[in-house]
């Protein structure tokens, strides 16, 4: 939400981070973010990479990036159906319709039949459960087969929660993927109609982290991807990362972060930059996640894509555009002014 110039200045925890921003030795950041490294372990489980372990360039699994790793998550279009608890199935003996039963695989993964007792039937496919059943039941009748067909998916369901309108498990007659899963739990959309940016999948011992709003908005069909039965899918509270962008532009105030944000971006957001910048302002970017460093980028640097001179964004940046020539500092200094002592004011300007 854009804030008027009078709200941007509400609380002097606010400023105070910006005038450490002030005083601090200028930092030169890189136009990458920084952000540690992701691998995938054995078990497709992200991790954290260890700055201090020794490069291994000839394995390209060290390399493996997200939309791969998306890839290999996801099960194959063909994967063969298992049977699990709460399956309802139908049995056949070719040549045998006495013995033909229907039955209802048990929480433990079995059912019983008479003479062969308990067999376990649960992870296996329709013919493997076909296989085993006419193994158990060989000692008792010769020349004997099964086949097994699935009358209701009992056991084909997704559990879904976090921010949507019908949590809970949800069933499934064919593969479920992830949009539907979404869809059928009543996924909640932002106040600008937008989804969620990210929702989150565990599956095992694995977890994964699905940037659902953009793969949606470059149409990848990995947003849809396929997922396995008994998969959580969890929609996260929708939550705000905002930036602060004060001094010379239209729309003073506070600009919500998203996956595509940029330093132009967000100016155009608020409003662009004023003529009482001048034509080239140096432009202040006071990280508050890297303690207060600030960065320095020329206003026309950032409209030539060549000088690479673009800015990566946190939560909680405070951008500040100043006034051109000499009254840029006193203009700062009269934003701060009633939030700041005298003696720091003084420090602050002394430093400019």
């Amino acid at each position: 939400m854009i804030l008027s110039r009078s709200r941007y200045a509400l609380t002097a925890c606010g400023s105070v981070v910006l005038l450490i921003g002030l005083v601090s030795p200028r930092v030169e950041a890189a136009s990458q973010s920084g952000a540690p490294t992701e691998t995938v372990n054995a078990t497709g489980l992200f991790q954290q990479a260890d700055d201090s372990a020794p490069e291994s360039p000839a394995d390209p699994k060290l390399k493996l990036s997200p939309l791969e790793a998306l890839r290999k998550f996801e099960p194959s279009a063909d994967e063969e159906y298992t049977l699990g608890a709460g399956d309802e199935i139908s049995i056949q003996f070719p040549g045998r319709p006495e013995l033909a039963s229907k039955d209802v695989i048990g929480p433990d993964g079995r059912i019983t039949l008479p003479l062969a007792g308990p067999i376990k039937l649960a992870n296996l496919t329709r013919e493997a459960a076909g296989e085993k059943i006419g193994a158990a039941l060989s000692a008792y009748y010769t020349n004997i087969s099964a086949t097994v067909e699935v009358n209701k998916y009992g056991s084909n369901h997704i559990t879904l929660l976090g921010n949507v309108k019908s949590p809970g498990a949800i069933e499934f007659d064919q593969t479920p993927t992830l949009l539907e899963v979404l869809s059928r739990g009543g996924i909640v959309t932002r106040l600008d109609g937008r989804v969620p940016e990210r929702c989150v999948i565990y599956r095992d011992d694995q977890v994964y982290w699905i940037e659902l709003q953009q793969l949606l908005a470059s149409g990848s069909p990995l947003a849809d991807l396929r997922l396995r039965r008994n998969d959580v899918v969890f929609v996260p509270a929708v939550s705000t990362s905002n930036v602060s962008v004060l001094g010379q532009v239209q729309h003073p105030g506070e600009i919500e972060l998203r996956y595509d944000s940029t330093l132009t971006s967000v100016l155009g957001e608020a409003g662009g930059v004023s003529d009482t910048a001048g034509s080239n302002p140096e432009i202040e970017i006071v990280h508050r996640s890297k303690g207060g460093a600030t960065q320095h980028v020329r206003f026309k640097d950032l409209l030539t894509p060549s000088s690479r001179s673009e800015v990566t964004l946190y939560a909680g940046d405070v951008i500040y555009v100043p006034k051109s020539g000499i009254a840029k500092a006193g203009f700062f200094m009269q934003q701060l002014a009633p939030f700041l002592s005298m003696g720091s004011i003084a420090a602050a300007v002394a430093v400019r």
